[in-house]
């Protein structure tokens, strides 16, 4: 068994194998190293953010938070279990982001609150595709303008995520679409706490 730490979210998990993605927080496996090439302690550490980035961050944390009370609500209340799970999978996804965020800005505690949403999967699946649209966009810009190398690290990170959440999503009730091509949570690894 080896041990691996995502440089993004900073979570441990233990593997025989490197996985394909972070089974926390979505990033592909060019994000993820041996534990030992990694210093934990250090991987939030930033001495001074610039007031583009912090302003970036705070946005973004609106946005994944937003995000992930709205799939919980749909995860909740959705027709299909299909779609119940699917949700239910990025809501913890985007928690996991908005708590990477959270980090970054020294916050102790990220807050989440309860959001609409609809009784019917093809709306939130219509409302999902848009946001998410619309947060790809963002960390595009962002991760741009950004001066700071881990700052634009994890927006463009973070924005890959989102685009395979985008595909994901727009694969589903796509009749084309083989029953095993939109799934898209990573296999599960042991998760372990540390620094």
């Amino acid at each position: 068994m080896k041990s691996f730490r995502c440089t993004i979210c900073g979570e441990l998990f233990l593997g025989s194998k490197l996985p394909s993605h972070c089974p926390f927080c979505g990033v592909k496996a060019k994000y993820i190293l041996n534990s030992e090439e990694v210093n934990g302690a250090e991987i939030f550490m930033i001495k001074n953010i610039s007031d583009e980035s912090r302003k970036s961050l705070i946005v973004a944390l609106n946005k994944e938070t937003s995000n992930a009370s709205f799939y919980k609500c749909a995860s909740d209340n959705g027709e299909k279990e299909e779609i119940r799970i699917l949700f239910n999978r990025l809501a913890k996804i985007e928690r996991e982001h908005a708590n990477i965020i959270g980090k970054f800005l020294d916050l102790d505690a990220v807050e989440f609150t309860d959001q609409e949403c609809s009784h019917y999967d093809s709306k939130n699946l219509e409302q999902a595709l848009e946001s998410t649209k619309e947060i790809v966009k963002f960390y595009k810009k962002a991760s741009i303008e950004a001066r700071e190398v881990k700052i634009s690290n994890l927006f463009k990170a973070l924005g890959e995520v989102e685009e395979s959440c985008y595909k994901m999503l727009s694969s589903f009730g796509s009749p084309e679409i083989k029953k095993d091509e939109h799934a898209f949570v990573p296999p599960l690894y042991f998760r372990v706490r540390g620094k």
